[in-house]
């Protein structure tokens, strides 16, 4: 009998990778052991078990882009599944607008019948097909990316292939690996200002109550398309304790006279807790000569509960002149030490121009 250790894995935090897949064909089988081999791996994967039952496709689309690799594996009910081919959409535009790798898979399948849709992996996407004859749109999509992800360069396994099961997971735990390797996971990233002329202060660059506790906060990393850039996400897990977020932006960045506001980017997933009492928001510009403003507000966050990524508005100030650049700080925090809080992302805070 194994002994058993007292020190947990730490939990994966580099580039997500995102795999899609027909639960009906693989996820009792295939998917069973591939999963926890790529957490064995120190990868960070997310597979949709991990979504709560009945949460929009919506989430999933946020998933995908917030991924730097997909596994797509096509298997031989595949087709049968729109939930599947509504995230293959997904996949092809993220792939085609850059920022996201494909690693098609064929599993048990003939590649020609997926790069032709002919046989029985075409009939049966036919036979959807006119099942949402009302949708052209969804189903044009539908097509479009399954003329073109089996396109790229992808690994199999027949049917009849002599080849360890075991062994062919290895090999695409090290494809991953190896592509994963070529990405630069920025730690602390120090992001420029977006098209839209606005900053972002990761998660990193904030003071968070607890954060190096790993029973409390887990740390993964995403990434961010406005940016390019893959930025690292605090989750909370469970805190007792009264919570602090802090951090800070010099304004010399910013263009004098123009109006901004400062969010504080968030999401809370469905298991959320502890959220019904409020929390406080606290913004101050500090000047160089010592005089200051100050905004304050409260709200309640579960009322967020359950969407995806949502900008929670601290305030609002003009950028002073460049010879009297000033210092903004923010804050988000709550004194309740009674209740137990989870669930809370933390991407981080935006500076950008007020609309």
């Amino acid at each position: 009998m194994a002994s058993s250790s007292s020190f947990a894995k730490p939990t994966p935090t580099g580039p997500q990778v995102f795999i899609n897949f027909r639960g009906k064909d693989v996820r009792n089988g295939f998917i069973s052991f591939l999963e926890p081999a790529m957490r064995e791996a120190s990868i960070n994967v997310f597979i949709d078990k991990s979504e709560v039952v009945g949460t929009n496709l919506a989430n999933l689309f946020v998933r995908i882009q917030e991924s730097r690799v997909a596994v797509v594996i096509f298997s031989k009910d595949y087709t049968s599944s729109e939930w599947c081919l509504d995230e293959l959409a997904q996949i092809k535009d993220c792939n085609d607008q850059g920022g996201l790798n494909v690693i098609p898979i064929f599993y048990k399948l003939s590649t020609d019948n997926v790069k032709e849709i002919k046989g029985d992996f075409g009939d049966t996407f036919r036979t959807l097909k006119r099942r949402y004859k009302h949708e052209p749109e969804r189903t044009q999509k539908w097509e479009e990316a399954l003329e073109s992800i089996p396109q790229i360069k992808g690994m199999t396994l027949s049917e009849k292939s002599d080849r360890n099961e075991r062994e062919f997971m290895n090999e695409i735990v090290f494809e991953i690996q190896r592509l994963l390797s070529q990405i630069a996971v920025k730690g602390n990233p120090k992001l420029e200002s977006n098209s839209e002329g606005g900053f972002m202060v990761p998660a990193r660059r904030l003071d968070i109550t607890h954060s190096d506790n790993i029973e409390k906060w887990t740390w993964s990393s995403i990434y961010d398309r406005p940016h390019k850039a893959d930025i690292e996400i605090a989750t909370m897990i469970n805190i007792h304790t009264l919570i602090k977020i802090t951090g800070d932006f010099h304004t010399r960045k910013l263009i004098p006279g123009k109006k901004y506001e400062v969010v504080f980017l968030v999401s809370l997933d469905d298991t959320s807790l502890g959220w019904k009492k409020e929390v406080n928001l606290n913004l101050k510009v500090t000047m160089r000569d010592g005089s200051y403003s100050e905004q304050e507000k409260a709200l309640y966050l579960d009322e967020y509960i359950g969407e995806n990524w949502v900008d929670i508005h601290v305030g609002e100030f003009e950028a002073p002149p460049k010879k009297e650049d000033a210092k903004i700080f923010f804050s988000m925090h709550q004194y309740v030490d009674t209740d137990r809080k989870s669930g809370l992302v933390v991407k981080g805070f935006a500076i950008r121009p007020a609309q």
